[in-house]
């Protein structure tokens, strides 16, 4: 594997054709609007693009524009096709594919483990997006307002609406450049901030029955077990709406959301100060961003409860 840069992987390219592009599982904003954004731009040059996702599309993010982007079915035979990963840190990222080895791999995570043979990574980067903002420029395509709702989307959705902190003047930069092709980004929001099913729903109220304060309220746990997602008519996309609730709480410093998936615990963390779950993440095998991480736990849903317990009981603060 050999770490690239911004101009070595427009390089790589340019020389290139019949583009796969794969998003991780359990889609969000960022993984697919990098992937539309990529898949429009090399269309642009020419290229023959297409994305694969093992999970399929939110209705949250049905404002962006796939037509004609997405196969249905995973190829058996990959042998025509240049394999490009964005938004994928490790292989268990990639859930149920059956194709797990890249040309290319395009990521902003802290740790990334993904089999490939040239890596493009810029943890610096608050969402995938802007590594493919950087990459449009690069490549000398004209933003129009397609590729914008898409890289608006990405990067809008892992910024958290641009209120995380590893947001910078030029995320802010990058948006506008986006608004200037005449996007509804207030509806791009509204999808993806408030727009919640039922299910959903039923899942936030449970996440907050379940809420428990640990260290007199400076780290909190939301454990849902499999029979409680059932009941909710849950799938392992509404996550994604319940991951930052714990951390919402005023005096909470890092939290854990916990759910059963088929390959084990999943351990989703999250931080407000200077408490990298990152680093706590790896320990256990996985990996992400300084306040934005997980980890899947291999023993039982009592045991994982019980780690991240201890976890953040040995936290110092």
């Amino acid at each position: 594997m050999e770490l690239i840069s911004i101009n070595q992987a427009a390089a790589f390219l340019k020389g290139c054709d019949g583009y796969l592009i794969y998003t991780h599982a359990s889609p969000d904003g960022d993984t697919i609007g990098s992937a539309v954004a990529l898949a429009l731009m090399l269309r642009k040059m020419g290229k023959k693009a297409n994305i694969f996702s093992v999970d399929g599309i939110p209705s949250k993010l049905s404002f962006m524009p796939t037509d004609g982007l997405f196969i249905e079915k995973e190829p058996e035979d990959i042998s025509g096709y240049t394999m490009i990963s964005v938004d994928v840190a490790g292989p268990k990222m990639l859930g149920s594919a059956k194709n797990t080895s890249f040309a290319l791999s395009i990521d902003h995570h802290k740790v990334n483990t993904v089999d490939c043979e040239r890596l493009l990574v810029m943890s610096d980067r608050i969402a995938c997006g802007e590594i493919i903002f950087l990459l449009m420029d690069e490549l000398g395509i004209d933003i129009d307002a397609d590729i914008a709702k898409a890289l608006y989307g990405a990067i809008s959705s892992d910024s958290g609406g641009f209120r995380y902190d590893s947001t910078k003047p030029e995320t802010h930069v990058m948006a506008a450049r986006c608004l200037e092709t005449g996007i509804d980004f207030a509806e791009i929001n509204r999808m993806l901030f408030e727009c919640k099913t039922k299910e959903q729903v039923n899942l936030i109220k449970t996440a907050y029955n379940n809420l428990e304060l640990l260290r007199d309220g400076k780290f909190a746990i939301v454990a849902i077990r499999p029979e409680e997602v059932t009941k909710c008519g849950a799938t392992e996309m509404d996550f994604d709406c319940i991951n930052s609730i714990p951390r919402e709480i005023g005096g909470v410093l890092a939290s854990a959301v916990i759910r059963q998936k088929a390959d084990g615990i999943k351990v989703s963390m999250r931080s407000n100060v200077n408490i990298d779950v990152a680093e706590i993440a790896k320990t256990f095998g996985g990996g992400g961003h300084y306040h934005a991480a997980g980890f899947t736990f291999g023993g039982s849903f009592e045991q994982a409860v019980d780690t991240v317990r201890k976890c953040f009981s040995e936290i110092e603060i």
